[in-house]
């Protein structure tokens, strides 16, 4: 097992077993591996980091689900358009490296997370890839934006 994958295996019982997930414990990407640093390793980066999160919760028979979040620029107006390709994602990507976050399968709000998304029916068809991709974005009073989200769950 290599470093990345003991770092994500660590990171997934800690937080299952002190029960932080349910405070959104989540595991930056640039936190696994320097490499995924660079935004232009974020996607493909953040794909391994979920594939093999979800090999070990599968592996060790954990009743988890997986996310993997993409943090998209904010936007002044409602943007009604989505994402369809990989190559405009990664131009949409903010300042913040994706995040891996696990979610206990009768987790109430896993349902809502998955409902509060528009589910993307044609990005990126890879039948290797287990699970499903949702646009998500939602006005920040704050600061007056729309926040954006791509995750993968």
């Amino acid at each position: 097992m290599n470093e990345k994958n003991i770092m994500i295996k660590s990171w997934l019982l800690k937080v299952i077993d002190d029960g932080s997930w349910e405070k959104y414990n989540d595991l930056h990407i640039d936190q696994i591996d320097n490499a995924f640093e660079k935004k232009a390793h974020w996607f493909e980066g953040g794909l391994k980091c979920y594939e093999y999160a979800v090999f070990i919760i599968k592996e060790l028979e954990l009743p988890y689900t997986i996310e993997l979040a993409f943090s998209l620029k904010s936007k002044k107006i409602v943007k009604n358009y989505i994402i369809k390709d990989i190559e405009s994602l990664k131009r949409e990507f903010d300042s913040s490296p994706p995040s891996l976050y696990v979610f206990h399968d009768e987790w109430a709000n896993l349902e809502e997370i998955k409902k509060k998304g528009t589910k993307l029916e044609d990005f990126m068809n890879c039948n290797k890839i287990l699970g499903n991709w949702y646009y998500y974005q939602l006005f920040d009073e704050r600061d007056r934006e729309i926040r954006r989200v791509l995750y993968l769950i």
